[in-house]
């Protein structure tokens, strides 16, 4: 049985949950969806088991995969499913990535959800959960979405908050996510004067949206909100907002080196 995973990532979060999830089948390839949207031919997905994984972004699926979905072909597939992730509102993420499913011509055969340490300072902030122990019960749930997986078990999208907690999203990110369809929210990050012009974060960008102009990076707004180029930053030099700049995660299993080479991989 070959399972095939589309997956987004910033924090590695995304990645380990694929990789964790693959593992439980003989046959197995993994797809970093910002690897197809430079270009504009339409995307082909077929396979017997066809899944998505991916962070959720104001209580919404993030914008970037709305804009694959869009390019999406289906051909065959027999059995499809979706794992979000994230520190905070669920909302209707999995209902409303359905929808863009529907529009494609197919549907999801289940959804699931993982608490994953948020990427947002703020967010993070109001975890109850340290992020040790959200990272140490992500395997556990990760085998059991593997087992209904493996039976192609018809599963009830799961969510937090629900209807209630989309219905606070739609006011309280109601900015930052107009922002995130116009690619700007990368207005929001500056330099320290930490900075050494080490190249990372234009390194680990997928949206190819950093160049470095006097030595210090500078934003494009292409921005895909994954703060890989925040939470990657060797010297902690980029800052997000008036955060602590002292405030970084990223997986424990996964690299600076390997976002870097998935990355440049686009």
């Amino acid at each position: 049985m070959k399972i095939k995973i589309y997956y987004l990532t910033g924090t590695g979060n995304s990645l380990v949950i694929a990789r964790h999830l693959s593992s439980y089948f003989s046959q197995s390839e993994l797809f970093f969806i910002p690897k197809f949207m430079r270009g504009d031919r339409d995307i082909t997905i077929d396979g017997e088991l066809v899944g998505f994984v991916f962070p959720v972004y104001f209580a919404r699926p993030p914008v970037v995969v709305s804009e694959f979905m869009q390019r999406a072909c289906f051909e065959g597939s027999s059995y499809i499913f979706a794992v979000i992730n994230g520190g905070g509102l669920f909302g209707r993420s999995l209902n409303l990535f359905n929808e863009e499913l529907r529009q494609r011509g197919t549907s999801l055969n289940a959804g699931f959800t993982i608490n994953m340490p948020g990427n947002h300072p703020k967010i993070a902030s109001l975890q109850r959960k340290n992020p040790e122990d959200l990272v140490s019960s992500e395997s556990t749930k990760t085998e059991e979405i593997a087992v209904r997986i493996k039976t192609k078990s018809n599963f009830i999208m799961e969510t937090r908050f629900g209807l209630i907690g989309h219905i606070l999203a739609l006011t309280a990110f109601q900015k930052p996510y107009r922002m995130s369809l116009l690619k700007n929210l990368d207005s929001s990050y500056w330099v320290n004067k930490n900075c050494n012009n080490c190249g990372t974060c234009q390194s680990i960008c997928p949206a190819d949206n950093i160049t470095y102009v006097n030595g210090k990076p500078l934003w494009h707004n292409k921005c895909i909100n994954c703060a890989a180029c925040y939470h990657h930053c060797p010297i902690k030099a980029i800052c997000l907002d008036q955060e602590d700049p002292s405030f970084r995660y990223s997986h424990p299993l996964i690299t600076t080196e390997e976002m870097i080479r998935q990355s440049a991989d686009c």
